[in-house]
This record gives C-alpha cells, sequence and structure tokens, in this order.
C-alpha cells in the first residue's frame, strides 16, 4: 500500500492501482470517477442490494423482489391512459423520416413528458417503477421509439439533472415547460476525442467580459435529441472543473454554434446529432450547482432501467411480428409453429421478455426506496441489451429467416438500434467491470479499511480482524435465505423451490470465489478483466436474474398469470444451464415439455406483454 501517516484514511483504489504500478494519470482518473460515485450515491438512503447481499449472512431474499411504494400515481395512471388512446391515427413520422410534431404534442396533451416532473412543476411525480410501465406500454403498443424518448427527454436529459440538483429558480424556470411538453431536452457528454473517459472532455467554458454569462468552445458529438430550440444539459470545464451547463440551443446556426450532421443507422428516427460551440454565451445563472460527473453518474443510475425497458419494448415487437409468420409459413407441409425448434425460439423470447421486465420493475423500485443502483441498474441494463441482442440476432431473425433485410421488417429496419444498446455508457462489459469494482469496494470499505486506517486504534483493528474472520467462518456454512415468500410454498410450482434452492447454493459459492480472487489478485485484479467478466460478473448476473424471476413469479402466482410464470420458469432453467452446464442441458425432458407448454401459451394469446403490440405484416408473402 502506498506511505500514509497516522492521521489518513487509507484510499483503497487508489492503493491497490499504486501498488499495481499504474500510471499516475491512470491512478487520478480511477481515483476521480470513484470520488464522483460516492458523491453521487451520498444522498441515497440505503446500501445497493447486490452490496447489501455479499455483506449479509443470510441472503436477503425480499430486496430481490419489486419494492412496493404507498404512492398515489392516480394522475399518472390517467396520463397514461390518454396518452394510448392519443397516439391512433397520427403520424409518427415527418418528412425528414424524425417523429412527427403531431406526435409530440398528442403525448404532450396527454402529460406524457410531465410522467417523471414533481407536480408542483407540472408534472405527474410518477415513480421510476410507474415510469417503466409507461415506457413498455407506449413503446410496445405505440411506436418503439417513444418509449426511449421518454428517458431522452426527461430521464437523461435535462430534467434529470434538474430535478437532483437544480436550485429552486433553476427548477421555476424550465420545469413547467419540460413537462408541459413545449420544451425538449437531451444530455450532452461524449465528445469526439473523449469517448467513455467523460474525465477527457475538452469543451469549455469561461466567462464573459460582464461576469453574467458563459462563452462555451469544443464539440459534442453523438447528442440524441440535439436539434435546434432544444435545451440540452452540457457537461463543460469551467474553471478547471467538470460542471453541467443547461444551454437552450440557438434557433439556427451561427458562427458561435452549429449543429453537426452525420449519417447514423441508430436513432434514426430522432435528432442524433454532433455540436460545435464557438463562443455561444449562456447566462451564468444555467450552471447547475455540484460536480459534473456526480451529476451524470446519478443521472445514469437513476436511467438504466430506462434503458432495459426500451429492449424490453423491441423484444415485445419482435415476439409479436412472429406470430402471423409461423402460423403463415410451411415447410414441407408443416406449419412452422409446429416445429419443435420453432417453438424454442418463441419460448426463449419470451422468457427473456418476462426476465427484462422483472429486473426492470426491480431496479425502477429500488431507486424509488432509496437504495444505492448502481450494481442493480447494470446488471439490468447488461442483462436486457444482451438478450435484445440474442433475441434480434439469432432467435427472432432465425424464425423470420431471410425476410428480415427486406426494407419494412422489424428486424433489419431495427437492427442497428437493437445492436447499440449494448454500448451505451461504452460495452457492456465494460460495466460489468464497473460493478464488480462497486462490489469489492463494498467489501474492501466494510473489512479491510478499518484494519488499514491510520486512525484506527489497536481495539477497533482487532475488532475488525474478528468480523473478518467471523466473515469467512459464515461462507463455511450452508447457504440460506432470510425470507421466501409464501407462494413459493403454497402457489408455485414445485420447480421453483428447486430454482431457489440452486440459486442459493450458486450465491454462496459464488461469494466464496469472489473472495477467493480478491485476494489472489488482490491489486492485480484491475487488469484481469476475463476474471472479472466471466468469474463474477457473469455468474452474479446469472443469480441474480435468478432471484428477481422468483420473487416476479410469485407475484404472477397471486394473479394466475400461467404464461408469465412459465416464462420465468424457462428463464431460471437457462441461467442454471449457464451456472452449471455440465448438470442441466437443453436436452432435458422438463426442459423440452416447457418449451413446449410456453409456446402454446404464446400461440394462443396468453402471453400478456404482447397483448395489442402490433404484429406488423408479412412481406413477401409465399403463395400457399
Amino acid at each position: 500500500m502506498s506511505k500514509q501517516n497516522n492521521n489518513q484514511e487509507p484510499d483503497l483504489i487508489k492503493d491497490a492501482l499504486e501498488k499495481a504500478g499504474k500510471s499516475q494519470e491512470e491512478i487520478d482518473i480511477v481515483s476521480q470517477l470513484d470520488k464522483a460515485q460516492d458523491k453521487a450515491d451520498e444522498h441515497r438512503l440505503k446500501t445497493g442490494v447486490l452490496q447489501t447481499a455479499l455483506l449479509a449472512g443470510a441472503l436477503p431474499f425480499s430486496l430481490f423482489a419489486v419494492q412496493k411504494q404507498a404512492v398515489d400515481e392516480t394522475m399518472a395512471e390517467q396520463s397514461l391512459e390518454n396518452c394510448l388512446t392519443a397516439l391512433p391515427g397520427k403520424t409518427l413520422l415527418d418528412g425528414d423520416g424524425k417523429v412527427s410534431g403531431e406526435v409530440i404534442e398528442a403525448l404532450s396533451a396527454a402529460g406524457y413528458w410531465g410522467l417523471p416532473i414533481e407536480k408542483k412543476y407540472g408534472g405527474s411525480g410518477a415513480s421510476k417503477h410507474f415510469l417503466a410501465k409507461a415506457m413498455l406500454e407506449v413503446g410496445s403498443k405505440g411506436a418503439e421509439i417513444l418509449g426511449g424518448l421518454l428517458s431522452i427527454e426527461r430521464l437523461i436529459g435535462a430534467a434529470g439533472p434538474l430535478m437532483f440538483r437544480g436550485t429552486e429558480a433553476q427548477k421555476q424556470e424550465f420545469l413547467p415547460s419540460l413537462a408541459d411538453g413545449t420544451l425538449r431536452s437531451g444530455f450532452g457528454g461524449t465528445e469526439p476525442s473523449a469517448g467513455c473517459n467523460i474525465t477527457k472532455i475538452t469543451t469549455y467554458g469561461k466567462d464573459s467580459d460582464d461576469g453574467e454569462n458563459i462563452l462555451i468552445y469544443g464539440d459534442k458529438l453523438f447528442i440524441s435529441n440535439a436539434w435546434y430550440g432544444h435545451l440540452i444539459a452540457l457537461l463543460i470545464r469551467y474553471k478547471d472543473n467538470l460542471r453541467v451547463l443547461l444551454v437552450k440551443l440557438p434557433d439556427c446556426d451561427s458562427q458561435e454554434f452549429n449543429i453537426v450532421n452525420y449519417e447514423i443507422h441508430a436513432l434514426r428516427q430522432i435528432h442524433n446529432k454532433g455540436l460545435h460551440f464557438n463562443g455561444l454565451k449562456v447566462p451564468a445563472k444555467n450552471l447547475l450547482p455540484g460536480d459534473g460527473l456526480s451529476l451524470i453518474f446519478h443521472d445514469l443510475d437513476d436511467g438504466r432501467f430506462a434503458v432495459a425497458a426500451s429492449a424490453a419494448v423491441r423484444m415485445r415487437r419482435i415476439l409479436a411480428s412472429c406470430l402471423p409468420w409461423v402460423d403463415s409459413r410451411i415447410t414441407f407441409g408443416v406449419k412452422l409453429k409446429e416445429r419443435q425448434y420453432i417453438k424454442h425460439l418463441l419460448a426463449m423470447q419470451a422468457a427473456y421478455i418476462a426476465g427484462s421486465e422483472a429486473l426492470v420493475y426491480w431496479a425502477a423500485s429500488l431507486i424509488d426506496s432509496g437504495f444505492q443502483g448502481d450494481v442493480s441498474s447494470m446488471i439490468t441494463k447488461t442483462r436486457a441489451t444482451d438478450w435484445l441482442r440474442e433475441i434480434s440476432t439469432n432467435y427472432g431473425m432465425f424464425t423470420h429467416g431471410g425476410r428480415f433485410v427486406l426494407k419494412g421488417h422489424t428486424i433489419g429496419d431495427n437492427l442497428a438500434d437493437d445492436m447499440v444498446a449494448s454500448v451505451y455508457e461504452g460495452p457492456n462489459p465494460m460495466l460489468g467491470k464497473a460493478a464488480v469494482k462497486s462490489i469489492s469496494k463494498a467489501f474492501a470499505e466494510s473489512y479491510l479499511k478499518p484494519i488499514l486506517s491510520g486512525k484506527s486504534s489497536l481495539w477497533v483493528k482487532m475488532k475488525a480482524l474478528g468480523e473478518l474472520s467471523f466473515y469467512f467462518m459464515r461462507l463455511l456454512a450452508p447457504a440460506k435465505a432470510e425470507s421466501v415468500p409464501e407462494a413459493l410454498a403454497a402457489e408455485l410450482p414445485k420447480a421453483f423451490k428447486a430454482y431457489l434452492s440452486f440459486a442459493l447454493t450458486a450465491w454462496h459459492r459464488w461469494r466464496i470465489s469472489l473472495i477467493y480472487n480478491l485476494i489472489k489478485y488482490q491489486e492485480k485484479m484491475a487488469d484481469e478483466d476475463l476474471v472479472m467478466l466471466e468469474s463474477i460478473y457473469e455468474p452474479l448476473t446469472a443469480i441474480t436474474s435468478m432471484f428477481v424471476a422468483i420473487n416476479a413469479a410469485a407475484d404472477a402466482a397471486k394473479t394466475g398469470d400461467l404464461a408469465k410464470i412459465d416464462a420465468l420458469s424457462l428463464l431460471c432453467m437457462e441461467m442454471r444451464i449457464k451456472l452449471a452446464p455440465h448438470r442441466f442441458k437443453r436436452t432435458d425432458k422438463a426442459y423440452k415439455a416447457l418449451t413446449e407448454k410456453l409456446a402454446e401459451h404464446i400461440l394462443a394469446g396468453r402471453f400478456q406483454p404482447i397483448e395489442a403490440v402490433p404484429q406488423g405484416t408479412i412481406l413477401q408473402p409465399y403463395n400457399q
């Protein structure tokens, strides 16, 4: 560890990087990002669920269920109902292929854009849990882009940072217009030469001569919803600090500002542009208080569930599009829907949809309940977008065959959008590494920091050593959970008891593996990308998905939703195969029987997520 006097608290991450021989530049960047995440989490009331579970004796199983909130969302419910009735008959895209003003205005009148904004500023004050529902419903039954657009406009865009750190004056100025939809927004972080390392941004602001304004210089790239007149929460370097400045883009290009156009495959139905600033004058009062990086991390933690919800919308659309095709296409005298492999493809889509939506509602409810949301939201985002990629390029594509390349086909037309979801914030593996770091830090802060701290007395150090020894002893005890829903015993199929038993054992072994790898690699862990991803993160996501799915199945049992139960059961089977491929296989009798059963639910119209979802038309149909 680096040298420190007896009055200094150890910086475990910095010390580990120094001992690993990292450059000072890397040490400074990682430390800066780590401190920013800490600041973003300062207002959270509770430690993250995965961190809590890691440190607990028995697994806090109830924390992997949707956390119920006593919130009156009557206004939000009415707004959502208005949105769904307002969209039919509206022209989705304008002449430029972008979401039309007609649709934007219809959703504005229905209250869509005001859903996440507090009632006192003209919004509905909806919870994150309700926003997930709104995105799923509007996106799948209206148009895919509209679900994601709510996230871009009101979670990741200017409204999120405003509601988190804005002054009352700033909120009064901007939130009412954001709530009623007359002001649109986005977030300006990415730069051509910075990429994922946002500490490297060069766009900067300097005070005007009169001190009333800030002059902006620099370039931004890949900014979603960047268009003339929109309000952009712009990440800039100002007085040697990263800050967020609210910038209302001018209505036209000028010497001080211009939109940078380029061809892009993804997000083609909204404006995704570059922004060039050459001394654009912005009121200094638009500068948001606080560190810009912490604002971004808070924004991302609060908004990742929405990326996953958008992915689930696309999965719904793809599965719905398969139904008329498998009922129509005949090969060798048999309809596709009668083929075992096709039933498997349909069932897998349903399993990933049910799993994604369970994760989305869970992660959103954690944010509502005040939990630190970095790891839970990372798992939710990476799983849902990975599953979308798999559905788009495997299950959906292999169901439709070569017709996916036809213009107008939901897979071919949206393939870039389906892929790009996995690289928002950087590729999913990068988020996986960040999640491992956060979990590892929770262990180190709890058990190692008191031992290493120069401020700790001998008594404190000895006590911490005792607690660490007790923690290791717990790892040798059989796996158990703190509480299990009564529905598991009373209403769910016996299979879920087996899933829970398996997942608890897998969790127990995972904790041992994590601690073993932390001890084995120590400061070298940062260079062990494959260990972090293959040995730690991937198993963690599979186990978490099982815990969340089991809880979601318990809720589905209360309403008698058999199709959802079977979809979640298949998801659990898939996770078991990933975690123990030597024990479980897709050729097992129980697996094949479940795919048949789930496929029948789907074909009979009993799988709720695709009810009322447009199925599209069969392109270039066979004459049969």
